[in-house]
Order: structure tokens, then sequence, then C-alpha cells
């Protein structure tokens, strides 16, 4: 997707900025800026990387990530920036898990699986500021699910719409109290929690 589309369409659909998180690739700042004063528009330049811990999109670095596999390390080399992390889509690739608290709910048991259990002491939670609880990619079910888990962590959610396609812009994003005027604003309202998402494909539903 050209950044130029992604811009328009994101004024298109009423947002105040976007941000640009590639795989395992920091855009240039130089780039970054100069698409904020051509179009008159809050651009945020992130990158998500991949880890042993799943992908976790993180602000404030100028360093290459491409030889950071180790999500402890990232949490390092963010810390050092004075950055924020944030999980992205934790459960994508865990249907088992997110099929079976979906199947609990739909009994309306009290009980959970014992999964859930493992699932809150994964060690990834301590390290992020934050967990992607709507995401444009990602289905009802793993929303709730994520929705939930990050409940019972009592963690802050963020949306993002994880677009590949135009279209797909602004299907989730984030909500913060304050206004974002820069990278360092983002991530001082992550960082303090100040934030909710918001998921506008089926409803408006909205995670603390």
């Amino acid at each position: 997707m050209d950044p130029v589309e992604l811009i328009e369409r994101a004024k298109a659909v009423g947002l105040d900025g976007v941000c640009i998180t590639e795989h395992n690739q920091i855009w240039d700042r130089k780039a970054i800026k100069r698409l904020q004063v051509e179009h008159n528009f809050l651009v945020i330049g992130g990158v998500e990387v991949s880890t042993d811990y799943g992908e976790i999109l993180a602000f404030g670095l100028d360093r290459p990530v491409l030889n950071v596999f180790k999500a402890c390390d990232l949490k390092k080399m963010v810390n050092e920036a004075g950055g924020a992390m944030v999980l992205a889509h934790p459960f994508r690739f865990e249907p088992d898990i997110v099929g079976a608290y979906s199947h609990v709910n739909s009994v309306e048991s009290p009980d959970l699986p014992e999964e859930i259990g493992a699932v809150l002491e994964r060690p990834v939670f301590q390290l992020v500021d934050a967990v992607e609880v709507y995401n444009g990619r990602s289905g009802m079910q793993e929303r709730d699910f994520t929705a939930m888990i990050a409940e019972k962590l009592k963690m802050k959610g963020t949306g993002g719409s994880d677009a590949h396609a135009t279209l797909a812009v602004g299907s989730c994003y984030t909500i913060f109290e304050n206004e974002i005027k820069n990278e360092r604003d983002l991530i001082k309202q992550i960082k303090k929690g100040r934030i909710h998402g918001v998921d506008r494909r089926w409803n408006n539903s909205s995670g603390g």
C-alpha cells in the first residue's frame, strides 16, 4: 500500500493520524517527517518485530531490529530508547485456545479451560505496555478472547487495522485521552494507559 493512499484513506474515515509498522523494518525519520509535512497529517513510524513471544509493535526505536529475536532483548532496546511496546494480535495462531474459550462462553459455564491460567502467566505480558485487543484481521472470537485476557491482566488494550490494503484502514483504531502530536506523545499515553481500542467492523466495542 502506498503511504499516500494510506493517508488519504485515513483522512477519509476520520482518523487523526496513522502508525506505519512494517515487519522488522524501521522507517526513516526523514521520510516520516516528509509525509507529515506534505499531507499535514500525523504519521508515526513504528516497527513490528517478530520475537520468540510473537509479534510486538515497538515505538521510539532508531536502531535496526533485524537481528533481534528475543522479546527480552527488544525490551532492553526499547527501554534504552524510552519507547513503548504493544503485543500484536497475540492469539492469531492459537485457534484451539480461542475456540475452547468460545465454547465455554456459548454454554455459559463458569469454568474456564485450564489453558487460560497458563496464558495469563506468559512472561511476555510482563514485557509489554499494552495488548492489541482489536485487530482488523482478527475474527470476533479472537477479539473477545484477547479482550478477556487483557481484562484479567488489568492491561490496557489498543486497536489497529493491520491494514494491507486501503479499504481496511480504520477498521480498528486506538483512542488516546490526550491529543497526540508526535511519537513521544504516543509513547507517553501508551505507557500511562490512557488509551482504549475500538473495533468499528461489527459494533462500537471498546477495551479499557
